[in-house]
């Protein structure tokens, strides 16, 4: 069994150095000792094969590191003191593989046009007769349509929320403190539901869920200088009940949240993130809608943690939901496992490898099976995904980074199939661009080159996909903050 914590280096010294704290020397040896190696100390020392991997510590190491035994690389060989991709991995097409690194039954299957010799070849299932997957090949997005929203437009969602089988759009304007409803007239076309729904004050983050089990969808909205979560019931036409309001914790700055069943019960839980006070408070959900009073939980071993964006899924497979939350400032991405009654066990944390994860999501983003954590990382111009591991223990390999655009600034991010090639995309909308662009995935956790889909209005933060005239293609709804609006940019894509 690996040791993950204070496991002794590769000496033992004398015992007036023995009470030195950290690195000792020895006169005249040259040597350095590291008295408490740890395995996150960013350093290689002790018996660990490479920096904090390998070895005692619990985490394997990644393609490239140094290694002795194979247990010490992270789904890939050690060979030659070096861990080493599988052939399925190792970025060229070899043995039975219809293109590099999938196909031929062996490995995954493929993603885009790439080549195939029969359907179980390709993730869209269709082998096409020219050898190639199916796939929409040229990605493009219509002009954007402005529909004008609230004060500072700052997120989005898209749902039918009035049933009637159209995807219609929902934005929170943060200095209005409001929700606006667009609905669909099933063309793609959008008009506002009412005046905008009072929330908390400034609704930075929220969910559209049936939170009262009645078949309506309903709003959630975290508000940022509420210090609360806000709780608007649908009827199912569009319209929301007065806001309900639950507090957080004073000068928390409250940002996002995210819905589950945290304790089994079958009624939605709410998760909301507080950067200020280091900390989430977890709401326990009843079936009428209503919320329990918040309980603090502290987020950050180092008490200087700043969780912006929260994110839920069940990770280690066990029927039980956990959380994942970003920190915007000191960068981790904190993992708590659930233990099934809304409470969780220790942190994890895990480096997303782009600056500033601002939004997560939970997903399957590779297909096999697993949840994995996507992030948008607003400071770092890039998207990182951390693949779940397969043997459901809940843990997360290294993340894998892909740009986004050298200027863009990811502020959010949303999935769906964009070149219908049956492996989740992702879309970010970028504030310092003000455009959106679209990432194509691999179907490995990593991302074709960006494609820039064009304006998509002023300081853009947030972003919502989803088919919105029924032509069978994901299209793209952005809200910006300082044009005050929703544009829609519809897929032109074939």
């Amino acid at each position: 069994m690996r040791r993950g914590r204070g496991y002794w280096g590769a000496a033992v010294v004398g015992a007036a150095l023995v009470a030195a704290i950290g690195i000792a020397s020895v006169a005249g040896s040259g040597c350095v000792y590291y008295l408490n190696p740890q395995c996150n100390d960013q350093i290689h020392n002790g018996d660990e094969t490479d920096v904090d991997c390998g070895g005692p510590c619990d985490a394997p190491c990644n393609i490239g590191d140094s290694c002795q035994v194979m247990s010490d690389c992270d789904e890939s060989n050690c060979i030659g003191g070096t861990c080493t991709a599988f052939p399925c991995n190792n970025g060229k097409r070899d043995g039975a593989e219809t293109d590099i690194d999938c196909g031929g039954g062996e490995c995954r299957k493929c993603a885009g046009a790439r080549g195939c010799n029969v359907a179980a070849d390709c993730f869209s299932g269709t082998c096409l007769p020219d050898g190639s997957c199916s796939s929409l090949r040229n990605m493009s997005f219509a002009d954007g349509v402005s529909y004008p929203s609230g004060d500072k437009t700052y997120v989005m969602f898209s749902a039918d929320i009035n049933r009637d089988g159209h995807v219609d759009l929902i934005a929170a304007n943060e200095q209005g403190s409001s929700v606006s409803v667009f609905l669909n007239n099933g063309g793609g076309l959008f008009q506002l539901a009412a005046t905008p729904f009072p929330t908390g004050a400034y609704p930075t983050g929220g969910a559209i869920v049936d939170l009262n089990h009645d078949g309506m969808l309903d709003v959630v909205t975290a508000d940022y200088h509420g210090n609360s979560v806000s709780v608007l019931l649908g009827n199912g036409t569009g319209n929301l009940a007065a806001k309900s309001s639950y507090a957080t914790l004073p000068e928390a700055d409250t940002s996002n949240l995210a819905v589950g069943d945290l304790n089994g019960d079958g009624n939605l839980d709410v998760i909301a993130t507080n950067p200020q006070r280091a900390s989430m408070s977890v709401f326990l959900g009843h079936a009428d809608g209503s919320l329990d009073p918040a309980i603090d939980v502290p987020l950050g071993a180092e008490g200087n943690y700043h969780p912006f964006s929260p994110a839920i899924g069940d990770f280690d497979g066990n029927g039980t939901a956990d959380v994942a939350v970003g920190d915007i400032i000191t960068g981790p991405i904190i993992v708590r496992l659930g233990n099934g009654d809304g409470t969780f066990g220790e942190e994890k944390q895990y480096n997303p490898g782009g600056l500033g994860p601002n939004v997560l999501l939970a997903t399957d983003i590779n297909r096999d099976g697993v949840i994995d954590i996507v992030s948008a990382n607003r400071g770092g111009i890039s998207v990182s995904v951390l693949l779940g591991r397969t043997d459901h223990s809940g843990t997360f390999r290294k993340a894998i980074v892909s740009p986004t655009d050298s200027t863009s600034g990811p502020y959010a991010l949303a999935v769906a199939d964009f070149n219908l090639d049956g492996v989740l995309d992702v879309v970010t909308p970028n504030f310092l661009a003000n455009t959106a662009t679209v990432l194509l995935g691999v179907g490995d956790g990593s991302f074709e080159a960006p494609i820039n889909a064009g304006a998509a209005g002023t300081t853009t933060y947030g972003v919502a996909a989803g088919d919105f005239n029924g032509d069978g293609k994901p299209d793209i709804a952005t809200c910006n903050a300082g044009s005050n609006d929703v544009v829609v940019k519809m897929s032109t894509s074939n």
